[in-house]
């Protein structure tokens, strides 16, 4: 029997019940027409079945929400990670998590691991804040995460664009007082954010940890983040020591291995010394990155020349950082300068350097430009990656080129991947073509390509405009029932959304 949907002219209903019993969780009327819908909720569809979950939260009819979890879970439809989170954000969302797990073990029949859930949560969710709010609720209330757990929230807080890395020191200093070992990756980990966002300070705490534990190589990694982050801060002559400091036969410091006594008051790394697996080559690249990270040109290109004199070949993802580092202060015929020298070079970085000037220029909507350099680099026989055929994908649909990128959509088929299939899929929702759209993600549904989050809040968010409810719910439905949703809060905003639009077009 095929599951019963909620009709579009009933979410704005849906909407004042969950109003009233916000309210009042007393309403008689509210309580009456949940107590309705009760004995049918095996026929419900996922997002009907978690929109009564939602009134029964809100009530705080808990027990009847218990049952009507536990029939989702015996039901199958939905992963248990997604029936965790209604658990943790919705029935109980400022409990401790000790609480939690113990709700979620009546459900499973006793068997409880929220540690697990946590990890996968950090391995999948898209929503900084909804980590953040996890770790905060786990050490307010002292509960024991397992050592993956908490490792996998450091790997998110780290992981993400707007880093926190002092969020998870916090991290690393409960693991540490819960008795955790903390392997040295970890750390890593840490220190690569902290310098990330140019907090040297930070990152130097965070190394001191990282050598006292005597088994980690002090490698170009280790020194060219740090480096990155000195001259992003503006540390531009103690970047320029500590460079001339690598390039030093003798390597004078303290050996990592042998956990030194470091001396404070001094950056440890000025105090170590440094991995003999560390060539010229690689110290020259590190410091040439970082500058140009900085954007400080004018060091970059006297680097260069020292390069050039002694006799340093610098590796593609240096002249990458160049590349967009020349861009960013508008110095584009500079950047096509270095391209045709390499060309007429026949350097390998030619491909490499052509796929960066390509992003570049489609960043800025020169995009005639882009597509002449793409035919270019594809007759010279070289092949563009693909963040960059996404790229050019992705400007031409917002400017509304949509035929122009089509042809080139269907001339590369080959190449392309779910991620470029999601761009077209956005691209074609943004222009209004919503059937097209459609027709590429059912497409890729039939070639078995993952299909992403923003490929289906697109199709959701422009079928609801287009007025057609009940197929955007079951779109809705595929989300949560395919783990592509992985929270009952990114399911929430996304169901509010939907809700508005309908009360907006039920007027």
């Amino acid at each position: 029997m095929r599951p019963v949907l909620l009709p579009r002219t009933r979410l704005p209903n849906l909407r004042s019940l969950l109003k009233n019993l916000a309210k009042n969780p007393r309403d008689s009327n509210s309580l009456t027409a949940i107590d309705a819908l009760l004995p049918r909720s095996k026929l419900l569809d996922s997002s009907s079945s978690l929109l009564l979950l939602r009134a029964l939260s809100a009530s705080r009819k808990l027990t009847r929400a218990r049952t009507l979890i536990s029939d989702l879970k015996n039901k199958g439809a939905i992963p248990n990670l997604f029936l965790f989170t209604i658990v943790l954000q919705c029935l109980l969302p400022d409990a401790p998590i000790k609480d939690v797990d113990s709700f979620w073990g009546e459900i499973s029949s006793g068997s409880s691991n929220a540690s697990e859930f946590i990890t996968q949560l950090c391995q999948f969710s898209k929503d900084p804040h909804e980590i953040d709010l996890v770790f905060r609720r786990v050490s307010s209330s002292r509960f024991d995460l397992s050592r993956e757990a908490y490792v996998a929230l450091i790997g998110s807080i780290c992981g993400r664009n707007k880093q926190n890395p002092s969020l998870a020191q916090e991290v690393l200093k409960e693991m540490d007082e819960k008795g955790f070992e903390v392997d040295s990756s970890t750390y890593f980990a840490v220190f690569q954010s902290f310098c990330r966002i140019g907090d040297v300070f930070g990152a130097d705490s965070v190394l001191r940890g990282l050598v006292a534990k005597g088994d980690y190589e002090l490698d170009v990694s280790i020194y060219g983040n740090f480096m990155h982050g000195l001259c992003i801060s503006g540390k531009l002559k103690e970047a320029r020591k500590l460079f001339d400091k690598l390039l030093k036969r003798d390597h004078g410091g303290l050996e990592a291995h042998k956990v030194p006594n470091l001396k404070m008051g001094r950056r440890a790394i000025f105090q170590l010394k440094p991995s003999n697996t560390m060539s010229k080559d690689d110290v020259f690249g590190a410091y040439f990155q970082a500058l140009c990270n900085a954007d400080k040109l004018e060091q970059v290109q006297s680097l260069a020349m020292e390069a050039m004199e002694n006799n340093v070949v610098l590796e593609s993802r240096a002249y990458r950082s160049f590349v967009r580092a020349l861009f960013r202060a508008n110095r584009v015929d500079d950047a096509f300068k270095l391209l045709e020298k390499k060309k007429i070079g026949g350097f390998v970085s030619y491909g490499d350097i052509s796929n960066e000037v390509i992003e570049r220029l489609c960043e800025m909507h020169r995009l005639d430009e882009a597509h002449e350099l793409l035919l270019e680099m594809k007759n010279r026989g070289f092949v563009p990656n693909n963040q960059v055929l996404d790229c050019f994908l992705e400007e031409h649909l917002r400017e509304g080129r949509v035929g122009k990128a089509m042809r080139f959509f269907e001339e590369m088929k080959g190449s392309f991947n779910a991620c470029t299939c999601g761009v077209m899929v956005c691209g074609f929702v943004s222009n209004g073509d919503i059937q097209m759209a459609l027709s590429i993600m059912e497409e890729m549904v039939r070639k078995k390509m993952t299909l992403s989050f923003d490929s289906y809040n697109a199709i959701v968010r422009g079928l609801c405009k287009c007025g057609r409810f009940e197929e955007a719910e079951e779109y809705v439905n595929r989300m949560v029932e395919n783990g592509v949703l992985v929270s009952y809060a990114a399911w929430e905003s996304l169901i509010e959304w939907m809700i508005m639009q309908a009360c907006k077009n039920s007027g």
